[in-house]
């Protein structure tokens, strides 16, 4: 009874508290992806793992398939206490995470496994102030896109020509570059409009075959990832709620691994992906050298476009670079790491991709 006391007093104050229930704290957890996924199921682990470490101290309610926050407005929903914890992508909030946003640039990441490890170490290094509203627990990264194609097949970069693929923040610049025209459909929604033939594909990693069944709508893969561009995600948690917890329970949270999960979880849906689809008999197209020379010298506006709206912005063109520079250097690290741990992925150079 003194804990609800205390409780119902400083939600009169208006101070935002996690709940407490029989004496444990209560904090909701949001993720927009569908149950089945496996981006949902993972999030249900870090539930069971951290209440399970936790001792009874801890109780986490569950929304997934954005029961409480759609993708769009998750972040602002973790900042304004709506939920405690939010799982969802920076290109729903494009502009607002500016420095961040350069890990959306068509950087050369191979595969998922290292544009997981490179985006957390970007984050450590830099510590760029436009996370300071909420707690970072961990940034993730979906696995490198593919155009998903349902219209026609893709063999050259003039196929995009006159093609409407769904993209957001700068994979939707991607889609510029390369000829296609972007559209900002939310990834739910994406499925109904391939079959209305609102768009005619989508850029987009390949582990959304199953995740979205976008493998039911799609006929065509071409498999772009020399170009390296992911989407970049993120698990925040609300300052109040996080400053709120008691020190075990925070040392519970920071050692957790939330990164080597994650990163695992992106690289195996990626694998899993491919091979679904190739059982749903999608037709699988790989650019020879001279095209994909192309598309990479098509979108290297992209990143130009990047510096320039950075120092629009107000932000210094040697900082900006560096934060490309960085991430790239990042890459070729975790790619030789890769190779000497012998992890497999679906996309990336010879020596790691499964067979």
């Amino acid at each position: 009874m003194r804990n609800k006391s205390i409780l119902i007093g400083l939600m009169v104050m208006g101070i935002l508290v996690p709940s407490i229930v029989f004496g444990a704290i209560e904090l909701k957890f949001c993720n927009y992806f569908p149950v089945p996924s496996r981006q949902s199921k993972i999030c249900e682990e870090f539930i069971k793992d951290l209440e399970a470490r936790s001792g009874g101290e801890l109780k986490i309610r569950y929304f997934p398939a954005g029961t409480l926050l759609t993708a769009p407005k998750m972040y602002d929903g973790v900042v304004e206490g709506i939920a405690d914890i939010g799982f969802s992508n920076i290109g729903y909030t494009f502009g607002r995470f500016r420095m961040t946003e350069a890990l959306d640039l068509p950087l050369g990441f191979p595969n998922a496994w290292v544009s997981n490890h490179v985006a957390n170490d970007f984050i450590r290094e830099f510590k760029p102030k436009e996370w300071d509203k909420i707690h970072m627990i961990s940034m993730h990264t979906s696995p490198v896109n593919v155009v998903l194609s349902a219209t026609k097949p893709v063999n050259k970069m003039e196929d995009l020509k006159g093609m409407t693929l769904r993209g957001l923040g700068f994979i939707a610049e991607v889609v510029t570059a390369l000829g296609g025209t972007p559209r900002p459909i939310p990834t739910p929604e994406a499925y109904e409009a391939i079959q209305k033939r609102v768009i005619d594909g989508l850029m987009i990693p390949m582990e959304t075959m199953r995740a979205f069944r976008y493998a039911e709508v799609a006929k065509y893969v071409t498999e772009c990832w020399p170009i390296g561009q992911v989407y970049t995600f993120y698990l925040v948690m609300n300052k109040d709620s996080w400053n709120k917890l008691s020190p075990n329970l925070q040392k519970i949270i920071n050692e957790y691994p939330f990164e080597e999960k994650l990163a695992t979880m992106w690289n195996e849906i990626d694998i899993d992906g491919k091979n679904y689809g190739k059982e749903k008999g999608l037709q699988f197209i790989e650019l020879p050298p001279e095209e994909i020379a192309k598309w990479k010298k098509a979108v290297e506006p992209v990143l130009d476009k990047y510096v320039k709206s950075m120092v629009a912005a107000g932000y210094k063109e040697k900082e900006t670079r560096e934060l490309i520079n960085y991430a790239r250097m990042r890459i070729e690290y975790w790619t030789k790491k890769q190779k000497e741990l012998g992890v497999k992925s679906s996309t990336g150079p010879a020596e790691v991709r499964v067979k």
